[in-house]
């Protein structure tokens, strides 16, 4: 019975230093993803973290995405003229909290041109699925698309942003 109950708690020590280790790895993968999307230059090392057969969602535009060739042309880094009124990136994180595979990130991205026309800041609440391979299998994005006018109308919850109240 000794051995049993030690052969037992063996395991579950070595369990518990697997999941610690998978998550740590996680985190880098995470904060690699994230830093790659705020500096918005390399579309493709964005692009790598995601499984060949990935999925985003547009939740708010109903847009529904598979694959990485998809999901690059949908992000179109490439297409238009953008630039960021802020030396911080195009995005900032608030909040995120790592379980298992899935990932939940709120922040905001900052205020940005592109063609021209003037956009955001836009709150944003994605949710990012990894495999066992720590690629993105599937991405669910709840973006704030402002001016609302341009986009769908309704309550404009960015201004939150504006008024510093957004925590």
């Amino acid at each position: 019975m000794r051995i049993v109950l030690m052969l037992l708690s063996v395991f579950l020590i070595a369990g518990c230093a697997s999941t610690v280790k998978e998550t740590r790895q996680l985190n880098i993968v995470v904060d690699d993803y994230f830093n790659t999307y705020d500096r918005r230059i390399d579309v493709d090392h964005l692009i790598s973290f995601y499984d060949e057969q990935a999925i985003l969602q547009d939740i708010i535009y109903g847009n529904d995405i598979k694959g990485r060739k998809q999901i690059k042309n949908f992000l179109a880094w490439d297409q238009g003229e953008f630039s960021t009124f802020s030396k911080d990136g195009v995005l900032t994180i608030t909040n995120q909290v790592i379980e298992n595979n899935t990932v939940i990130t709120q922040g905001y991205f900052h205020a940005f041109t592109f063609n021209k026309q003037n956009l955001g800041p836009w709150l944003f609440i994605m949710v990012h699925e990894f495999n066992n391979e720590q690629k993105i299998v599937k991405q669910i994005d709840w973006i704030n698309y402002t001016p609302r006018a341009n986009f769908l109308g309704g309550k404009d919850m960015n201004l939150l942003i504006k008024k510093k109240d957004f925590k």
